[in-house]
């Protein structure tokens, strides 16, 4: 079966090749060869998928077009609007207190709501791939739409806050491949339509994933040891120094340390995701190894910043980069589709031809065991009646 996909992939590398391309053959090869390990890797079951942005880009805004959005709202309401949005936790904030929170989860009910085109055919690729379990950090539930259409069932969406426990209980025991268990899309950042799960803002991120992206570079007890606190601030320096562990964090950790990931339209700057990869790199040592893969896109002018970018993903957090070229804004969709065309098996070939029993040939000795066999069965059925 290996084989096959390898072949495949091998004759589909060739054509891809044969265009004009921005790696050396060397670099090419190189891709090819890290690309091979990936199909092993979703092919035999043993994955995760973390879909990004960057997967539903083509149905609903980039973080680029949705701070336009956000900043157009917020100047609406307050000409006098301005905040940088290079810090985007803090420019979060900044809308969110400016809009207030109901303005607010209104304004992403919006702009990640449900469209007119629900999905496309590469969100249908990406649930029909054998991953263990699909998870995202959109708001959007274009995985959800695709899912639908291929297993004809609803109620297949999972987010922190706002559900049961026990649908967190499913999806964990689901991870072990129990197939009477529902197949849920996970929000890690919540779903557009439950502001309790919502993560968006600095202030959202910090008390959702139990700690700040910017650990201050003394310790607790230096703040503790000489000051008489509340249990308040003594409740919000426990986050500040990173002691705190929602269930969010401690799904995320579990998901990044135990299990291996693959990302699609994740840019890997969300500073939060960062820090938890921080986190299990220094838990168990993650430097050096292959244990999840990032899918990038690749272009002529990013490729020098991007390859040093995928060396320190590599080095520190053991995740391994694929880049795919992308000179019609279809680059990702395609290697999707591809991925589907060499991963997704196609139905068994019918036999053509069966032989009638009278014209098999039947061994000597044959004959008596088969008989025997017969014998054996009757008596037991006859028993059990």
């Amino acid at each position: 079966m290996l084989i096959r996909y390898l072949c495949d992939y091998q004759f589909s590398a060739r054509i891809m090749n044969a265009k004009p391309s921005i790696f050396t053959a060397k670099e090419v090869d190189e891709n090819n060869e890290k690309r091979v390990r990936l199909v092993e890797l979703i092919a035999s079951g043993d994955s995760i998928l973390m879909a990004g942005s960057g997967c539903s880009a083509k149905i609903y805004p980039d973080w680029q077009g949705f701070i336009n959005r956000m900043d157009e709202v917020a100047r609406d309401l307050d000409p006098k609007f301005s905040h940088n949005s290079e810090d985007f936790l803090s420019y979060a904030d900044a809308v969110k207190e400016c809009l207030g929170n109901d303005r607010y989860y209104d304004l992403i009910n919006e702009e990640f709501g449900l469209k007119e085109v629900t999905h496309l055919e590469m969100h249908k690729v990406l649930c029909q791939l054998p991953f263990k379990a699909l998870t995202t950090t959109n708001y959007d539930v274009v995985l959800e739409n695709a899912l639908t259409e291929i297993t004809l069932k609803s109620d297949n969406s999972l987010y922190i806050e706002g559900t049961v426990k026990t649908r967190i209980n499913q999806f964990l025991r689901s991870l072990n491949f129990n197939d009477n268990l529902p197949r849920r899309v996970v929000h890690l950042h919540g779903i557009y339509h439950a502001p309790d799960s919502i993560i968006l803002s600095g202030k959202e991120y910090k008390h959702k994933y139990g700690f700040s992206s910017d650990i201050p570079s003394d310790t607790l007890f230096d703040r503790l040891k000489d000051e008489n606190l509340t249990k308040e601030v003594f409740e919000e320096l426990l986050l500040t120094y990173g002691y705190g562990w929602p269930i969010r964090r401690k799904i995320l950790w579990s998901l990044l340390a135990t299990r291996r990931v693959v990302f699609f339209g994740f840019s890997m700057r969300d500073p939060y995701f960062r820090k938890m990869l921080d986190f299990v790199r220094e838990d168990i040592s993650t430097y050096n190894k292959d244990n999840h893969y990032i899918i990038l896109r690749i272009t002529e002018k990013n490729k020098i910043s991007l390859q040093a970018f995928a060396a320190t993903l590599k080095k520190d957090f053991g995740i391994e980069s694929v880049f795919f070229e992308d000179s019609d804004g279809n680059g990702l969709d395609n290697f999707i589709i591809d991925l589907g065309k060499e991963i997704i098996l196609p139905e068994k070939p019918k036999t053509d031809f069966v032989a009638p029993a009278s014209e098999i040939k039947v061994k000597d000795g044959d004959l008596a065991e088969t008989l025997n066999l017969f014998e054996i069965s009757k008596k037991l059925n006859q028993h059990g009646n």
